[in-house]
């Protein structure tokens, strides 16, 4: 069995994954150029399915696939969504938020929608999934719902649960994770006991909350940590389940959730701010712990 895939390049410096309705084939993204590689849990390197700067794709993060098949690809502080059908990689279409500044980072879908995090903004945008893909809309605000509004939040990791009644979202600039009705478009923080959750990416196996957990220490160092959090039913409140440390030199970032494995992207972010960065850049298997 796999345990590390290799994303083929010098400079990849991958950021976000997701995995495809079929088991088997996985997605990793490029946050240096935009390119989108393509893997097999059976094959231990990916290929290089999308070519960074195709369509205005000059940065690619958080990724997911849709009902229709396509795979909605957030495009950082271009503010762009792109979507491109699979297995072909067809460009499908391109929406761009109303914004002036933003930074989109991550995307789920749920009952019809994708739901994006914008990590300039406390904010959450929604695009219609049905037919074909709608314009964005501001959908939530957390500085409607006692987000303070002078800190810098940094939405990042995002996840559906309880049948996609209810939206988690990692605010990784104050450790916080917010819950989010989606019918009643209202949201607050789940009450995690005074633990700070530094999530980036998040995703569920089985009932356990998993979170590449990216947090400051007080001599200014940063430690990494896949953190696991066993949430309450209604996801009013959680507890730590476990923490495990991880590598700085890895700087996970991700996490996807198939075929009974956790796959966690490496992005070596750490690295390219000391200098020491290079290949090969490599996506982590793993049984889920804890």
């Amino acid at each position: 069995m796999i345990s590390e895939y290799v994303v083929p390049g010098d400079a990849v410096f991958p950021e976000g994954i997701t995995e495809d309705p079929d088991g088997v084939t996985f997605y990793v993204s490029s946050a240096d150029d935009g390119s989108i590689f393509r893997g097999r849990t059976d094959t231990a390197e990916l290929e290089r399915w999308l070519p960074g700067g195709a369509d205005g794709r000059t940065t690619a993060l958080g990724m997911a696939v849709d009902a229709a098949g396509r795979l909605l690809i957030c495009g950082g502080s271009t503010g762009h969504l792109y979507a491109y059908g699979t297995p072909a990689g067809e460009l499908i279409a391109r929406r761009t938020v109303p914004s002036a500044q933003a930074l989109l980072n991550d995307v789920c879908v749920t009952g019809g929608y994708a739901y994006v995090t914008d990590s300039q903004r406390p904010v959450v945008w929604r695009l219609a999934t049905a037919g074909e893909l709608g314009q964005p809309e501001e959908w939530l605000d957390l500085s409607d719902h006692g987000a303070e509004p002078d800190r810098l939040h940094y939405l990042n990791g995002i996840v559906p649960a309880r049948d996609g009644s209810l939206l988690l979202i990692a605010a990784q600039g104050t450790g916080a994770l917010w819950r989010a009705d989606v019918t009643a478009r209202t949201a607050s923080p789940v009450d995690l006991g005074g633990e700070l959750v530094n999530g980036d990416g998040l995703v569920f196996a089985g009932d356990l909350l998993y979170a590449c957990d990216n947090t400051d220490e007080p001599d200014g160092s940063v430690r990494y940590w896949l953190t696991a959090l066993r949430l309450s039913a209604d996801a009013r409140a959680g507890a730590l389940a476990g923490r495990w440390e991880r590598r700085p030199a890895d700087t996970p970032t991700t996490l996807a959730f198939t075929g009974g494995r956790l796959y966690a992207v490496n992005s070596q972010f750490a690295g390219r701010r000391a200098g020491t960065a290079g290949p090969p850049f490599t996506v982590s298997a793993m049984t889920p712990p804890g």
